[in-house]
């Protein structure tokens, strides 16, 4: 290789592979003149498991098996081909080369020194994201923006520089012309010490007029309802989207302290976010309140998750859009029990499993379970069921098809679903808790919530170390994958898939592990995994790390599901692996072998006997 013509063609080859994409080649060229090319004829070892390391590989053609040698049976760890690379894994930690790795056919490398890779790689940020999704699955690893998201960028940056202001004692007038004269879409109303009273918008105005109020000189304190929306000065714009989203506001203010009590540094509207989103989420928000039917339903609910095809561009844009459609997806059902004429009815209406986690930003349709009270008519919240189930098929979702029981099942009384729940948690075995598992993610929704109260306080109480031994077992019954190796997954014996089972081979073991903590940790109900797996650190300390870096792949599973679903028009629960780039199925293999760790814990059931 000390060639001009050979370092031309090892450049050429490393430029299309990352992270060397990012490279300059000038750069490559250079690398090339340090490496060295090896060839191995099939079956022969190509780094022995514990050897100190110098040198990274490059496969330029072949294929080479990664093993775990420690063992007397051995233990496949992953499958490499042209353009993946052999001892990077923990390079910048271990000094040794953690597994062993033998040629399944014949196989060419190139070899560089580690310190020329290394002081390489120093120079672009890219490439250093890509090395260290080798054996990591941090947020920093996750994402390789170019650009600033809602989550990076601070809500200050948005909001107007002035804003009006009026006295608490001003008159109705005042603060109207106050909004004309500076065309402003919020005032503030502020006490003698300059402290904020009220937040008052144009549809605050508006309100007052629709409601008969005629006279403009009374004093601005007959418009003011509630406290005052606040947040902390280096809040990001999604949390200020998912606050004003929440508590169903039309504006808050940035305060020093972000209390009311601090001073005011701006205000911020719907208006200031559609500026920056293009398409308005809290407007959107506001108009499913108003649907008239499920045709205005279909359309509000495709902008909504446009709104999340455009900002899902890392895992970490995950968490405040899943919670972003949880809200869409409430106002839809709460919409649609009003338009089946079911809002009356005395009962609570649920989701359960993925948006009773509030982990979806497909469009899936949402499991909706109904819990009637005490002495409703069987026929009558039979037919409302009925009714809500179809204007929800009509409103733009995509049907939900794995329900382990028929549709009528998810409508019952309270009783009822207290003597089910009961028996799942006394007999888990014989009553099939396998399928009723999604029904352990129950929400409430819309209607009369102290009946799904009762529901938590029944399982709750019941919930024994003997249930949590069987439902700790069974998470164990699914596997993620091993590793992708050209356009297949590999499973743990070899074994290849043209399709990468998401929802079945890598979020199902996630969730169940965390519902199974939560209930360890009384949080059986309302929970998402993520706050399962926040409960299972405060439980078992010394496995923190690990239920970290769980929570970590979690988001990472969401975002390509999410990701994948929305641009392909499905649920995202499989997805062909040519559909993944190199670095997102690096992440997704630490990801895999993250959750297997979180499984060995799960399964040594002496963390139940500890309770």
């Amino acid at each position: 290789m000390d060639t001009s013509a050979i370092s031309y063609r090892v450049a050429d080859f490393l430029k299309v592979h990352p992270p060397f994409n990012v490279m300059d080649e000038s750069d490559l060229l250079m690398l090339a003149k340090h490496g060295r090319v090896k060839f191995f004829e099939p079956n022969q070892y190509i780094l022995s498991q514990g050897a100190s390391r110098y040198d990274i590989l490059v496969i330029q053609q072949g294929t080479v098996v990664l093993c775990d040698e420690r063992s007397a049976e051995g233990k496949l760890l992953d499958v490499r081909g042209a353009g993946d690379m052999i001892g990077i894994d923990q390079f910048n930690e271990v000094r040794i080369y953690p597994y062993a790795a033998r040629s399944a056919s014949d196989v060419l490398i190139y070899a560089f020194p580690a310190e020329e890779f290394a002081a390489l790689v120093q120079k672009y940020p890219d490439a250093r994201r890509y090395v260290s999704a080798y054996d990591s699955v941090s947020a920093e690893s996750r994402s390789a923006q170019k650009h600033r998201d809602p989550q990076n960028i601070f809500l200050r940056e948005v909001a107007g520089r002035k804003f009006p202001a009026c006295d608490a004692q001003a008159s109705v007038r005042e603060a109207a012309q106050q909004l004309l004269t500076t065309g402003g879409d919020a005032v503030a109303v502020l006490n003698s010490e300059q402290q904020l009273q009220a937040i008052l918008t144009t549809r605050s105005f508006l309100e007052w007029i629709a409601h008969g109020n005629r006279d403009p000189e009374q004093p601005l304190t007959a418009l003011i309802k509630g406290a005052p929306l606040t947040i902390a000065d280096d809040a990001s714009v999604a949390e200020g989207l998912l606050a004003m989203a929440a508590a169903g506001a039309g504006a808050l203010a940035i305060t020093s302290e972000g209390t009311r009590n601090g001073r005011v540094q701006a205000i911020v509207t719907h208006a200031d976010l559609g500026r920056l989103f293009g398409e308005r989420p809290l407007e959107i928000l506001r108009e499913i309140s108003y649907a008239r039917d499920a045709q205005t339903l279909r359309q509000l609910n495709h902008r909504a998750r446009s709104v999340v095809q455009n900002n899902l561009t890392s895992a970490t844009a995950s968490d405040w859009l899943a919670r972003f459609i949880s809200s869409v997806d409430i106002q839809m059902m709460r919409r649609i029990v009003t338009l089946a004429g079911a809002d009356q009815l005395g009962a609570c209406w649920c989701f359960c499993g993925p948006s009773g986690r509030g982990e979806t930003v497909t469009k899936l349709a949402p499991q909706v379970v109904m819990i009637a009270d005490h002495g409703q008519n069987e026929s009558y919240w039979l037919g409302a069921s009925q009714r809500v189930l179809e204007l929800l098929n009509e409103s733009g979702y995509l049907p939900n098809s794995d329900r382990p029981f028929e549709p009528l099942f998810y409508a019952a009384g309270v009783d009822e679903w207290r003597t089910r729940y009961s028996d799942w948690v006394s007999d888990p075995i014989l009553k099939e808790i396998y399928r009723a598992r999604p029904l352990f993610d129950l929400r409430p929704v819309f209607g009369v919530e102290a009946l799904w109260q009762e529901l938590e306080t029944t399982i709750t109480n019941a919930i024994n170390r003997e249930f949590l031994f069987v439902l700790a077992n069974d998470c164990l019954a699914t596997l993620p994958p091993l590793t992708f190796f050209h356009n297949a997954v590999l499973d743990e014996t070899g074994a290849e898939t043209a399709v990468f089972r998401l929802e079945e081979s890598a979020l199902r073991p996630l969730v169940d592990v965390g519902r199974v903590f939560g209930m360890a940790a009384k949080r059986v109900l309302g929970s998402s995994t993520l706050d399962r797996l926040r409960s299972a650190r405060a439980l078992l300390p010394e496995h923190a790390s690990i239920f970290e870096e769980a929570s970590e792949t979690l988001r990472i599973l969401l975002w390509q599901q999410g990701r994948v679903g929305l641009s392909q028009g499905t649920a995202g629960s499989e997805l062909p692996p040519a559909l993944l780039g190199p670095f997102e199925r690096q992440i997704l293999r630490n990801g895999f072998r993250s959750i297997l760790r979180l499984l060995e814990i799960t399964g040594d059931l002496k963390w139940v006997e500890r309770l």
